[in-house]
């Protein structure tokens, strides 16, 4: 039998081989040849027993070269390896596609089309509650809303359907048809929001918390805010201070009673008390100017009708057990 006949018999349909002149759609001689490769190895995986590999160099001999004796023996293929649904449908294009020029191949394609329909798996996708934007996909297809509670044939196996929507959780559902027949449905709910909740207390300066409160002025809140922080500078100001004081006091040990003459230790001691005592007092000079003019803004702020703003302020590592807080309402 010549090699380019050989294309068009429709394995596992027929008993006997169908040998007609082919009808060919390729774009260019190429791509003839590639199809008539993929078509020849293909047979020849199905042989061997490959049938998933086969499938897909048939699929990929047709998508080349359309021609209904490839259908036909894709068709084959499919149903061998129980993709009843592929089977079904190719039987049915092979039928359409053969129906003129070879009437004898579209009877034996919708004959087989026929005895396979009852036995194929259905899956429904249903939307309880449609989302805006909605998008849903069934085994990274993408599915339209005709599509949607509708009894569809598939493949027997594991199928996907993912949904999203913008500002939403996505939806994920796995299941798995495994008799002829089955029928099953994935019911995608309303999608959850992924928009993060609402926060009680709105973080400003470091260490500042403030509260919102309804009718408060901004002038007032910028008075809380920069009175906090001015707190804050204060007592920084203070504890570095204190850690000056100490330190000048261990350097007496190591220098005269001017401090003039001292070893290397008492050198180091009396620098870096130096350099926190000048810390301290660009703290405590920052913060009591911040607390004036924070206590300004808020006292010459405009009354206002709702409850009042509360500010918080702390000195301190977050969760230490030491530390300084210092709150109120105005």
């Amino acid at each position: 039998m010549h090699a380019l006949y050989t294309r068009y018999l429709a394995c596992g349909v027929a008993a006997s081989a169908l040998l007609a002149a082919p009808v060919c759609y390729a774009q260019s001689p190429a791509d003839k040849a590639a199809a008539e490769t993929l078509f020849t190895e293909g047979r020849r995986l199905m042989a061997a027993g490959d049938l998933a590999e086969a499938c897909k160099k048939l699929a990929g001999s047709q998508k080349l070269d359309p021609g209904a004796g490839t259908l036909l023996n894709l068709a084959a293929c499919y149903e061998r390896n129980r993709q009843l649904a592929s089977a079904w449908v190719t039987y049915r294009d092979a039928a359409a596609a053969s129906r003129d020029r070879h009437p004898d191949w579209a009877e034996k394609a919708s004959r087989k089309a026929t005895e396979l329909e009852p036995l194929l798996c259905h899956l429904t996708v249903a939307i309880t509650s449609p989302t805006a934007g909605l998008e849903v996909t069934r085994d990274e297809q993408p599915m339209n809303e005709a599509m949607f509670g509708t009894a569809l044939p598939v493949d027997e196996g594991e199928h996907t359907v993912v949904a999203r929507a913008i500002g939403r959780k996505p939806f994920t559902a796995k299941i798995r048809l495994t008799a002829a027949g089955e029928a099953q449905t994935i019911t995608v709910p309303l999608l959850e929001s992924d928009a993060p909740a609402a926060s009680l207390a709105v973080p400003t300066a470091t260490g500042v918390a403030v509260a919102p409160r309804p009718a408060t002025s901004t002038q007032r809140t910028v008075g809380l805010v920069l009175g906090a922080a001015g707190v804050i500078g204060l007592g920084v100001g203070s504890v570095i201070g204190v850690v000056a004081l100490g330190k000048k006091t261990d350097a007496a040990a190591n220098c005269s009673g001017d401090y003039q003459r001292c070893n290397q230790t008492g050198i180091d001691l009396v620098n870096s008390a130096k350099a926190m005592g000048a810390l301290s007092t660009v703290s405590l000079i920052g913060g009591g100017v911040l607390a004036a003019g924070g206590l300004a803004l808020a006292l010459t702020a405009p009354s206002g009708a709702g409850k009042p703003a509360a500010v918080e302020a702390r000195l301190g590592a977050p969760g230490a057990n030491l530390g300084v807080s210092v709150g109120g309402a105005f």
